[in-house]
């Protein structure tokens, strides 16, 4: 017989799943994110389920930020001008800020990486990318050739 936990209110107790949790805080993440655009979060966890660094849309140090001047690439329509907005992506941010060895990293994301992004992870230790939604179907394919899981939540 197992232990069943109730809170107080005696609603029965619930735990979120790993790739909710990473999910939900990729979600966190996205939130400080400073691009008008787009806000995407990136959490990387490493083989034992460590976060390992994290990373948002948002300009390098010393830019003005989108939310306060808007960059020239802020009013395309999502997926065009790409080149003329300043943002670092989520996932090249969350990689700026790693400093794991593991060969085998886990990337949760709000939304699939852009084919830009999608190029780096291939080339990096992810080894599985979770997202809460799909942006682009180009990394579809190059994810797959890569030997890369990649799951939509």
């Amino acid at each position: 017989m197992g232990l069943e936990v109730r809170f107080l209110s005696g609603a029965p107790m619930s735990r979120l799943n790993k790739n909710e949790y990473f999910l939900e805080i990729a979600k966190t993440v996205a939130k400080r994110g400073t691009c008008v655009r787009r806000q995407v979060g990136c959490v990387l966890v490493n083989s034992n389920g460590h976060i390992v660094a994290t990373g948002y849309n948002g300009v390098p140090k010393g830019f003005t930020h989108c939310i306060d001047q808007p960059c020239e690439g802020a009013n395309y329509p999502s997926g065009e001008g790409l080149e003329k907005c300043e943002a670092i992506h989520a996932e090249l941010n969350a990689f700026l800020q790693c400093r794991s060895d593991d060969t085998f990293l886990t990337m949760y994301t709000t939304t699939t990486p852009c084919v830009a992004c999608a190029k780096v992870i291939c080339n990096s230790n992810v080894k599985r990318v979770v997202s809460i939604s799909q942006y682009s179907q180009d990394t579809l394919s190059m994810f797959a050739v890569a030997g890369i899981k990649l799951e939509i939540n």
